[in-house]
């Protein structure tokens, strides 16, 4: 039974990407000069990224093509390299031999011909080290394709039978936990291997919930870039979008309510934003819609603050968001970065105040404690161990992520245990 050739149908790829390349150059000699150089319409856009589209498929078949023209050329000449190489390698070693005889010395070792070293290629790589490994634990013999006796075989059916013997070499995603061939794959600071679905899944989530930015992995940032290539450029135009919002230090919304798109501060002026989105213009000072004259009292506004005054609210001076604590330290992280302090709501290490209030502590020493005790405990004995939990969280550096409660929509704040810890949100 004649071996069909895998590749055979290259040449009709080939054909036929060049036969609809020639058709977009047609349609586009046709209409060009009808519009401004600088300004094409939009199916003009669309025939020019086919064609973009279009030439990268030639020059991958192409690429193809020559691949198979050299493992072919390689796999027909082996036979004959192999004997050259041996007749070499035998030569230098009779003449080793003959040296030895004449010069009375220990004759030389029987020659071993040594295999190239492979690790080496790609060393610092860890997925060649997987790559390696597999290979070395499999049982796959070079002779039983290459040099056993036997009717002749095409190149591709060998090669096959080559690849059918070797283990899959997949890595497994830390998410969705299927195999996935290592190419495919995102390996990040924290070893952790992502799945680039898994992986831009998740970035997109990001841009729709601000409580998962930064991106991270492990406390370890994850950089957009490693993903950046499977973005379209509308996934990748919201992710900028919604970057440049949750960093943003004073954010400005637009005041339609229909709209309440985030504006950037290019769009800003000191009295009024201009939203792109609706064309919608925002008073800076009241941030209702812009009007004339003084801005309108906001009773709303001044409603909450007189609540949150009452219930002891703290607002971040950094986005203004109001954030209310029911234990921990008076150290105080908001989502937008910036650090203050809860006593007096002054940037963090700018005021006298202390690290934490003593009838805080001790109330989340008593939940700690009551949490561990397996039954109740007798009253001394639970007083002795809440003294000492309470005198170990002054010295914590952990986070207790329940300490604080979130008002409205108000922004995540996260406390530390001690003035000298500056941490980031969990992952």
């Amino acid at each position: 039974m004649a071996c069909v050739n895998p590749f055979l149908q290259l040449d009709d790829q080939s054909l036929a990407l060049q036969l609809q390349l020639d058709e977009i150059n047609s349609q586009l000699e046709r209409q060009s000069g009808k519009w401004a150089e600088d300004s094409p319409p939009d199916f003009a856009l669309a025939y020019i990224d086919f064609e973009a589209e279009l030439k990268r498929a030639i020059v991958l078949v192409e690429d193809l093509k020559f691949a198979q023209s050299i493992a072919t050329a390689v796999d027909s000449d082996a036979v004959a390299i192999e004997e050259s190489r041996a007749e070499e390698t035998q030569s230098v070693h009779d003449r080793d031999f003959a040296l030895s005889l004449n010069e009375d010395e220990n004759l030389p070792s029987q020659c071993v011909t040594d295999l190239p070293e492979i690790s080496r290629l790609g060393a610092e790589s860890a997925e060649w080290e997987y790559v390696l490994q597999a290979t070395e634990a499999s049982t796959f013999s070079i002779k039983s394709c290459s040099t056993v006796a036997g009717p002749s075989a095409h190149y591709a059916r060998r090669q096959e039978a080559v690849l059918q013997q070797l283990p899959p070499l997949k890595l497994e995603c830390v998410v969705c936990g299927e195999s996935a061939h290592p190419h495919t794959t995102v390996r990040l600071a924290c070893s952790d291997v992502y799945c680039k679905p898994c992986l831009k899944s998740f970035f997109l989530r990001v841009t729709k919930d601000e409580g998962l930015f930064p991106p991270t992995c492990h406390s370890h940032p994850i950089d957009i870039s490693v993903i950046k290539a499977d973005f379209s450029f509308e996934e990748l135009t919201a992710y900028r979008s919604a970057e440049l919002e949750f960093t943003s230090r004073d954010r400005v919304y637009c005041a339609d309510q229909e709209c309440a798109k985030f504006i950037p501060m290019p769009q800003r002026t000191p009295d009024c934003a201009s939203c792109e989105a609706c064309s919608a213009k925002t008073c800076m000072h009241c941030k209702a819609l812009a009007h004339d004259g003084g801005c309108p009292a906001d009773e709303a506004r001044q409603s909450l603050i007189t609540f949150a005054d009452e219930l002891g609210w703290k607002p971040c001076f950094g986005c203004g968001e109001m954030v209310s604590r029911h234990e921990g330290c008076d150290h105080m992280t908001c989502r937008c970065s910036a650090e203050f302090c809860y006593s007096c709501g002054v940037k963090w290490k700018e005021c006298l105040c202390g690290d934490w209030v003593p009838e805080l502590l001790d109330r989340r020493a008593q939940q700690v404690v009551d949490r561990e005790a397996p039954w109740p405990l007798e009253p001394v004995i639970r007083q002795q161990r809440v003294d000492r939990a309470a005198a170990m969280s002054a010295k914590c550096v952990a986070r207790d992520i329940a300490s604080t409660s979130y008002v409205a929509n108000v922004a995540t704040c996260w406390p530390a245990k001690t003035a000298d810890a500056t941490e980031s949100r969990p992952s």
